[in-house]
């Protein structure tokens, strides 16, 4: 007979209620920032622990609440329309937050015993991994239903083992990380196992696009959408563009009353400024806005159409298919970068990065090479200063948000680059062992155990080469005209001049 387990029942969380009450009561001030330090730490390891019962309560209140169970399942039955509304109703939270208790749960949904197994053995969960790291404290609601999600979505789609070894890499890295870098990570480590139902879901949000406002009672315009990520990009790209413009202008200012917009009113600014532009003005070059799109794929990708990239700005990686309609657009680029080439490393005699330096030292970073901001809040820094004789390379460069920038030099932390990969080293008072630790794009990358269905390659076609070259022309072409060289090498590998 397999062991009991004592049933988690109201009496006893009401007693750590009682506890915890007592504790919430008392001052924090006036501690050492050490010990100030403990405490909130302790406190998001109880914070976890919590979240983890809620959802447990969440997962088991959702498979209790199904429609197709009679009188509609639990939550009809308590006069709720749904599981989220009525979790969220008790708790005083927002449905979607609900919603992240629910899947959290499902890790601890029972798994039927498997064939063979003794009749009284104990049901294990679903996601046995997130659901120990859950209960242990080390995985927040949030860094779990993100797994969680991602992991539904593989289940029909790959091999047990596999799927096993996928959960136990993604909650190990999770265990470290904000639930924005989790998001980031489980992305990219679902998306090449999923590519059939990466290219559906795809093609179901561009058809679910949509975009409306109406004039509230006060005569505000209430603007409400949703986009996919393709359709979203370009728009997403502008706007931050010219929103952190805004907000390093402002920053650089003198007088504190010169700028005193939200990040929320620049965005907003920004959005009537595009729309007045394109009304009256047909010049764009002195903007001081870079809008260029880059995607992220190399030429055989786009002939094939086939496969999953990448577009600066865009976590979600997405389809070769539809990156390929994104690419014929106007002021959108496919990257071809030429490694540690002469155009890319200019030395000492160039104090700016340029464009196609920027552009590759995105493709290493990813954003902050630090907290992982998005490229439209980042700027290409030297790691050593161009005044003591830093070079202007991708070895001496490094893509900081204005936060990290100033962390770095103010906390002195220390940044170790090659032209591939980018490293952080704490400062003692941090850190006394000074460990360094990953940055860039590398930092969210999971060795993902999942090998995908060979694809099958169509032949490329004398119109797919044309369309592709004839894109690269125009790229060319442009660079040329804005003081760019007919001998880039980038043109040159691919056998294409300006």
């Amino acid at each position: 007979m397999a062991d009991e387990v004592a049933v988690l029942e109201a009496a006893d969380v009401e007693r750590v209620s009682a506890v915890v009450r007592g504790l919430a009561a008392r001052p924090v001030a006036g501690q050492s920032k050490d010990q100030l330090l403990e405490l909130n730490a302790a406190v998001a390891t109880l914070e976890r622990l919590v979240g983890a019962m809620g959802a447990r309560c969440a997962g088991e209140i959702a498979r209790l609440s199904s429609p197709d169970l009679p009188g509609g399942g639990l939550a009809r039955r308590e006069g709720q329309g749904n599981a989220p509304t009525l979790l969220s109703n008790v708790s005083g939270g927002s449905v979607a937050g609900a919603k992240r208790a629910i899947t959290a749960g499902d890790a601890f949904t029972p798994k039927p015993p498997a064939a063979g197994a003794p009749v009284q053995s104990r049901a294990q969960p679903k996601y046995p991994v997130v659901a120990a790291a859950s209960v242990a404290g080390e995985l927040s609601v949030d860094a779990a239903s993100l797994i969680v999600g991602g992991l539904n979505k593989l289940a029909d789609r790959v091999e047990p083992d596999a799927l096993v070894a996928l959960e136990e890499r993604l909650v190990s890295r999770a265990k470290s990380m904000a639930a924005h870098e989790v998001r980031k990570m489980v992305a990219r480590a679902v998306a090449p196992a999923d590519r059939s139902g990466q290219e559906q879901r795809e093609r179901e949000n561009h058809k679910a696009r949509f975009l409306w406002w109406k004039q509230d009672h006060e005569d505000n315009v209430v603007v409400h959408g949703q986009m996919d990520a393709v359709t979203a990009a370009p728009i997403i790209n502008v706007l931050e563009q010219m929103t952190t413009r805004d907000v390093r202008n402002k920053g650089r200012s003198d007088d504190p009353d010169a700028d005193t917009r939200t990040v929320g009113q620049m965005r907003a600014d920004a959005l009537f400024e595009l729309a007045r532009h394109a009304l009256g003005c047909t010049r764009t070059e002195k903007s001081g806005v870079r809008t260029t799109i880059v995607v992220r794929m190399g030429l055989s990708d786009l002939m094939r159409g086939e496969g999953l990239r990448s577009i600066d700005g865009i976590e979600q990686p997405v389809s070769v298919g539809q990156l390929r309609r994104l690419s014929g657009d106007a002021g959108i680029i496919p990257q071809v970068l030429g490694g540690d080439s002469e155009i890319l490393d200019q030395g000492v005699r160039e104090r700016f990065f340029t464009d196609e330096q920027r552009i590759a030292l995105l493709h290493r970073d990813g954003g902050c090479a630090k907290c992982h901001a998005p490229p439209e809040h980042c700027e290409a820094h030297h790691i050593r200063w161009w005044q003591h004789g830093g070079l202007t390379d991708l070895s001496n460069g490094v893509m900081l948000c204005t936060r990290c920038h100033h962390d770095i030099h103010n906390q002195g932390w220390e940044i170790v680059a090659t032209s591939s990969s980018v490293s952080f080293i704490p400062p003692p008072s941090i850190d006394p062992g000074r460990t360094p630790s990953p940055g860039g794009s590398a930092a969210l990358d999971v060795d993902v155990p999942i090998t995908p269905p060979e694809d099958w390659w169509p032949d490329v076609t004398p119109e797919d080469e044309a369309m592709v070259r004839e894109w690269v022309r125009e790229d060319a072409a442009w660079k040329v005209a804005h003081g760019g060289s007919a001998d880039d090498p980038s043109f040159a590998a691919i056998g294409l001049s300006a």
